[in-house]
């Protein structure tokens, strides 16, 4: 590897830091694409080196979320019980299965996300799921976070953040931080699956490494003293950016799997 490849990806893993850092998520949406196409690395190779590196924006971003008393360290352990089990099984799957219909509805449920966001940003609201159901609810969606993270090599941010907002009532930057605690067991789970698949491109890990975990915590630093309102519309506003590249993203994956049984 050569001294400007090692630039390359501090600089990739310092601007997946600043994502994971601002928006509470791992950065995949951003990272796998620049693993792609700067770095050359498959598309399997890409998700699994994607997960790893998310593991160092977790631990270097949570740290200030935690320390300015912005996480919900029950609420994450409670999803990690089930997404710690399913993001193996994503990973699993990720390596024998296409993925351009997972994409497209992704996609959807993203963009529709963001709009509600940005049509009225919660703010502190009441939660709308209580007691038994509430928990229910956590493990259900920690168990589909799981299976996300380790299917598509991204933390699932872009859909716990606004899950903790809009159904338990969480202020924008409590549901970031606990956000990022559930990345600290989620994406180890998948990163480790995703090795022994051979999916993990550990010469350049340390180099993302180090640049996410100089990134992470500044943008965290900055996030937990954002007003709510302001976060929460630039955290609309990247998720519509998220859905139209996983749109994008789909498409081209779609055209590939009707290619490549010419190419056989």
């Amino acid at each position: 590897m050569t001294a400007g490849e090692r630039w390359k990806a501090a600089f990739a893993g310092f601007v997946t830091g600043l994502a994971g850092g601002l928006f509470g998520v791992g950065g995949g949406i951003i990272l796998v694409p620049i693993l792609t196409g700067v770095f050359g690395l498959t598309q399997h190779r890409a998700h699994g080196t994607s997960l790893a590196v998310i593991v160092f924006t977790a631990v270097s971003g949570v740290i200030v979320y935690a320390v300015n008393g912005r996480v919900e360290w029950i609420e994450a352990a409670i999803m990690a019980v089930t997404s710690v089990l399913t993001a193996r099984f994503g990973a699993r799957l990720a390596a024998r299965t296409s993925k351009a219909g997972l994409l497209r509805a992704f996609a959807i449920f993203v963009a529709l996300t963001a709009l509600r966001l940005l049509w009225k940003p919660p703010e502190g609201q009441e939660p709308l799921l209580v007691g038994w159901a509430s928990i229910f609810a956590s493990l259900a969606l920690g168990a589909i976070v799981g299976v996300l993270a380790g299917f598509l090599g991204i933390g699932g941010g872009v859909l716990i953040v606004p899950a903790l907002t809009l159904l338990f009532g969480l202020p924008q930057q409590v549901a970031q931080g606990t956000s990022l605690a559930l990345m600290l067991v989620t994406a180890p789970a998948g990163a480790f699956e995703h090795h022994k698949h051979g999916n993990v491109a550990l010469g350049l890990l340390p180099f993302l490494g180090v640049g996410a975990v100089l990134g992470a915590p500044l943008a965290s630093q900055l996030a937990v003293h954002l007003p709510q309102a302001a976060l929460v519309r630039s955290f609309g506003v990247f998720l519509l950016a998220n859905a139209v590249h996983t749109w994008i993203r789909a498409s081209k994956a779609a055209k590939a799997e009707k290619t490549a049984p010419n190419l056989a």
